[in-house]
């Protein structure tokens, strides 16, 4: 499966975000629309920017479907690619001293948002510390073998989202492991609360504020972006201490909140990320 991966992402990938750049140049808006990921992306940006006209909606829009494939392209690579590559391919680290403060020994959480790849940014925290960390199991089973196989490398443990993972999660940082987890999706009921996003109620996962305010670990904001002129960076960010609260939920969507606005086109918008609202509020994707 490594073999089909690397086939598919033969391209480098400076080269391959150039052919992007063309090909999109050449697609019309209007078939953009009919792709449910695209529409979803759309009303998305239309909830996180309320004011911006209509025209710019839909440059931001076509702009962030674009980024949102080579973050695809991106994990295809990572998937097929050393470790060595990844670091090869990190030119930049933005605050690594608050990723090296913690002594191992110490224990670390870390949350990230799904600002390109999340597998490229995982990729490089792997390979410098072993860490337990949430993932979402994929549909396709021979996929799910790969990717779990995949994240393990280097002593890692990789647990699936529901109870018995999070106990798993609960269990490394007692044990004063690191712990990673995506911050910014749905969780499954009973492991989120409801707070605002980008001033909308946006049912949000609970787990990293939580474990931060009981545990008193250190907690570091984790995301990769990308400068054209320079290549890909990863990011670490210290949270305000609001997340060590019990507000610390919202402290924690106010973070994400302040990296997405720096470059919006960088995140993930196709998920349906406001689908499970309180009643008596209705599903905001149904036409």
């Amino acid at each position: 499966m490594k073999t089909i991966f690397y086939i598919f992402t033969i391209f480098p990938l400076k080269f391959a975000f150039f052919l992007w750049d063309i090909i999109f140049q050449a697609i019309p808006l209007s078939f953009l629309e009919l792709l449910p990921p695209f529409r979803v992306t759309k009303k998305n940006l239309s909830i996180a920017f309320p004011n911006i006209a209509d025209q710019q909606l839909n440059v931001l829009a076509k702009e962030s479907y674009k980024e949102t494939l080579k973050s695809f392209y991106e994990t295809l690579y990572t998937w097929s690619r050393s470790n060595k590559k990844i670091i090869f391919h990190t030119k930049k680290i933005q605050n690594r001293y608050l990723f090296n403060v913690p002594e191992p020994k110490d224990g670390l959480i870390v949350f990230a948002l799904h600002n390109r790849s999340i597998d490229f940014m995982l990729r490089w925290i792997s390979s410098h510390r072993a860490h337990t960390s949430l993932y979402k199991q994929i549909k396709s089973k021979p996929i799910n073998r790969f990717v779990k196989k995949f994240r393990e490398e280097g002593d890692c443990k990789m647990v699936a989202t529901g109870i018995g993972g999070v106990k798993s999660i609960l269990s490394s940082i007692e044990k004063n492991q690191m712990t990673c987890m995506a911050s910014d999706q749905v969780p499954a009921r009973g492991l989120g609360v409801y707070a605002t996003f980008f001033d909308h109620v946006c049912y949000s996962f609970s787990l990293a504020p939580n474990l931060a305010r009981k545990s008193k670990k250190p907690i570091l904001l984790s995301y990769l972006s990308y400068d054209r002129d320079l290549g890909h960076v990863m990011n670490f960010k210290k949270p305000s201490k609001e997340i060590y609260t019990e507000s610390g939920v919202q402290a924690m969507n106010l973070e994400m909140e302040e990296v997405i606005r720096k470059s919006p086109c960088e995140y993930s918008w196709e998920y349906k990320k406001f689908r499970r609202l309180p009643a008596p509020l209705k599903d905001i994707y149904k036409d």
